[in-house]
């Protein structure tokens, strides 16, 4: 049965990205919860979507011109300044704290690495040592739109199970990722044709597609039997889902 991934946390009501949407998002019978990964100038893991904080918190500047102990300083609100407490749940939260509160959940993570802007030299051997650290190996789905920082994750650690993002239609996906052992295809849900359903199954490559807020697009996606659904609206998605039982 298709599940529900929350888009970086309830990033529809919750400032994306923060300990405050991953919690909210926890609240719900949700499958897994997707976020993205960066590297500080001191190597931390931490996480946030865009490789500046400009657009998501009340600073400006690179992550990776920064130090952790420089990015907590700042709080991650985005859109939502005003409407939440400026505290520790939004402020920028390394792997590792995302991790200690995760781990104990019946839920997966599927982690981003933002590494096709800046490579973070040593990104991938941190996430996997992490996760072996909370052995969470089994929960952990990785994925990248730079599809060799996925051919490192598995020659750093076979049992890693990856994902391939991609923003446009790509022919036979299901050939493609198959062939570079990868267990997952993650694709813009408007790029999907009917033969790349049909060449995925062929190959045994799960689905994992986004960022998906619309109850028609879903329901044609759920008829479609796909993985996962990937979206900001974790309560549409739920409800779409369950109408469809």
């Amino acid at each position: 049965m298709t599940g529900i991934i929350a888009h970086r946390g309830y990033s529809k009501l919750f400032p994306e990205n923060t300990v405050l949407a991953f919690k909210e998002a926890a609240k719900f019978d949700i499958t897994g919860i997707e976020l993205d990964v960066q590297l500080t100038s001191d190597g931390q893991v931490v996480i946030c979507h865009d490789e500046t904080i400009d657009r998501t918190s009340n600073g400006t500047g690179f992550i990776k011109d920064m130090t952790l102990a420089e990015l907590k300083t700042f709080y991650f609100y985005g859109k939502f300044q005003g409407q939440v407490e400026e505290n520790e749940e939004i402020q920028i939260p390394t792997l590792e704290e995302f991790f200690k509160w995760f781990q104990p959940l019946d839920i997966m993570v599927n982690i981003e690495l933002k590494t096709n802007i800046f490579r973070y030299d040593g990104l991938v051997e941190k996430v996997n040592d992490l996760i072996q650290q909370y052995d969470l190996i089994d929960r952990v789905v990785l994925s990248s739109f730079q599809h060799h920082t996925m051919n490192e994750a598995k020659k750093v650690n076979p049992a890693l199970k990856t994902g391939l993002l991609t923003m446009s239609g790509i022919l036979t996906p299901g050939d493609y990722t198959a062939s570079h052992g990868h267990e997952f295809y993650h694709p813009f849900f408007m790029t999907l044709e009917s033969e790349d359903f049909d060449n995925l199954a062929a190959n045994n490559i799960g689905i994992n597609t986004y960022t998906v807020n619309r109850s028609e697009d879903m329901e044609k996606l759920i008829t479609a039997k796909v993985t996962n659904i990937i979206t900001d609206d974790v309560v549409l998605g739920l409800e779409t889902l369950n109408a469809s039982k």
